[in-house]
């Protein structure tokens, strides 16, 4: 679908002049975007003219377009930076080539990043959460928010105007010409599953950044991707901190919680899985979710390794490889979100069984704890070989209970 190039007003001296992309149809890789989505870039009129981030490289001729009808690039004084993923800053450099005198201003991880990312020379300033920037006029002032969702993130608050722009934080994949999210209709689904996809697993941030702008005076709130939040920002601030605190909360009231995630060609493994289960039931206090990984959901996935503080992964040797399943459950696996978490790995075979080794050294490159042997067996696991594997179950088990007591 077209977008409209339209320049839009937030308020008397910042216009909206970001970009509208009905047509992606995945973000990250890691979500869908059944709605499309919008990259917010905003240009601030103030004596010191500033913009607000830029938009993906994709949308250039549109975006350079939009700037060049408000001012001169060449009297743009600041760029401000509160996250440089690729969708934040790709226009960067282009810009940077119109604006050559402008200052490029971000956390101290942003500048790096950008340095390495453009591979040019540009003037910069680093900034730190209560800094505060002076537009002549108007005055920015800078609040660190690390880790939502990258290390480099900052919020920035436009003091005279009260409003705030938060990067990522209390955005979605939303997108709809009129921009405002008292115009466009209800988007609380993308705003909840752009939450969990993205924020979900760094919710302790979120709460602190939360604790943060709690202090400031706002009228609107201006998220990198999705509506502008100028009439109900404070509800979804709300449901922001509510997720934030009911994840937590989940996460540090489970009991030790065992994921059994297998992959099973003739049915064997899965049988393996069921010995090991019952292993594991039997070193003491302990729950256990079994779940097959050909036919379970990304998002069942997900709920189950958050959940989850260890992990056993069951998979056959097929032409000396694990299955593609496998695979995809690596790819759910957030080293940020479940770092040492206890693991092990179990499988049958026919003529060789590479597959549990194959496992393992993708479990410790995502950094989980390794247990220190696996279950292998040939074919089917008969009375000898299922009581092995019960044993190797309530090994792990008790090795998972000692683990969380650390």
């Amino acid at each position: 679908m077209e977008s409209k190039n339209e320049i839009l007003n937030v308020s008397n001296t910042v216009k909206w002049i970001g970009a509208l992309d009905y047509d992606i149809v995945s973000f990250d890789v890691v979500m869908s975007t059944d709605y499309g989505t919008t990259y917010n870039s905003f240009f601030i009129d103030a004596r010191k003219k500033a913009i607000i981030e830029t938009t993906k490289e994709k949308f250039k001729e549109q975006y350079l377009g939009k700037i060049k009808s408000l001012t001169d690039p060449v009297d743009i004084e600041y760029i401000i930076m509160n996250h440089t993923e690729p969708d934040h800053s790709g226009n960067l450099k282009h810009l940077l080539e119109l604006a050559p005198k402008a200052t490029v201003v971000g956390s101290g991880s942003a500048i790096r990043y950008l340095q390495d990312m453009i591979g040019a020379e540009f003037k910069f300033r680093q900034v730190k959460n209560g800094d505060e920037l002076d537009l002549g006029n108007m005055t920015l002032k800078f609040i660190g928010a690390p880790n939502l969702h990258w290390p480099d993130t900052m919020y920035t608050y436009l003091i005279e105007e009260k409003i705030l722009f938060s990067c990522d934080s209390f955005g979605s994949h939303y997108c709809n010409e009129k921009m405002f999210d008292d115009l466009v209709g209800s988007f609380d689904d993308a705003f909840n599953y752009y939450f969990d996809v993205i924020l979900r697993p760094y919710s302790k941030f979120m709460l602190k950044a939360i604790d943060k702008i709690r202090l400031l005076d706002i009228n609107i709130i201006c998220p990198g991707h999705g509506p502008i939040l100028r009439s109900n920002w404070q509800k979804y601030v709300d449901i922001s901190e509510a997720k934030a605190k009911k994840y937590l909360e989940t996460v540090e009231a489970e009991d030790t919680r065992v994921l059994i995630a297998y992959v099973s060609a003739y049915g064997y493994t899965r049988e393996m899985a069921l010995n090991v289960e019952e292993g594991v039931k039997s070193a003491g206090k302990i729950k256990t979710n079994m779940i097959d990984l050909e036919t379970a959901s990304l998002g069942e996935l997900e709920e189950q390794l958050i959940r989850c503080s260890s992990l056993l992964v069951g998979s056959p040797t097929i032409n000396q490889n694990t299955l593609l399943p496998v695979y995809r459950l690596f790819s759910a696996i957030n080293p940020i979100r479940d770092k040492g978490k206890t693991a092990a790995t179990f499988g049958s075979y026919g003529w060789s069984g590479e597959a549990v080794e194959i496992i393992e050294a993708n479990l410790k490159v995502l950094k989980l704890k390794l247990f220190d042997s696996h279950a292998l067996f040939k074919f089917y696991p008969h009375k000898a070989k299922s009581d092995e594997l019960k044993k190797f179950g309530k090994s792990f088990g008790q090795f998972a209970l000692e683990s969380v007591k650390e």
